[in-house]
This record gives C-alpha cells, structure tokens and sequence, in this order.
C-alpha cells in the first residue's frame, strides 16, 4: 500500500473515531426497572423535542406519548397505557 493511502486510510478511521465519539455525546439511555405508566427521564441532551424510542424488558419496540407541557431541554416525561419497565432511547 502506498504512503498517500495510508495516510487517507488513517485520516479517514481518525474522522469515524471522532464521529462515533460525539455521537455517542448526543444519546442518553434512560432504564425504568419498575414498572410505571409515566417515566421521568433527565436526560441533559440540551434538545427541547429528542428523537425518543421505547422498549419493553423484551427489547420489543412499544409506543408511547410525550408530555410537551413538561418537557425541557433536559427532561422529558413520557406515557403508557399500562404501567411497563424498560429502556428508552434518546437522541438529539
């Protein structure tokens, strides 16, 4: 291999590393273990409306609603028809 690819080789997995880093900044994981119709999540994404995905104890996707009196950049607060445990994803 050439030095000039080499060289573009290390470049390019030196952006990803950075990439992948700061991704990883703007995701927070929120574990519920008792089971609850509301969950309180802060979160200090510093985003008003983060992309949120709910999972049951399963890891089956479940849907939810999102107080948006309640919500702030850090906090948000989101319901169930039953009380359920789980995981839910944030992403800014």
């Amino acid at each position: 291999m050439s030095e000039t690819i080499q060289q573009l080789v290390s470049a390019l997995n030196h952006n990803a590393d950075l990439l992948e880093r700061r991704l990883e900044e703007g995701i927070y994981l929120h574990h519920q273990r008792e089971p609850s119709e509301t969950w309180a999540i802060t979160h200090s994404l510093g985003s008003l409306r983060p992309l949120i995905e709910t999972y049951d104890v399963a890891g089956r996707r479940i849907g939810h609603s999102v107080n948006r009196e309640t919500q702030t950049f850090d906090f948000a607060e989101i319901a169930f028809a039953i009380p359920i445990a789980g995981t839910a994803i944030l992403r800014f």
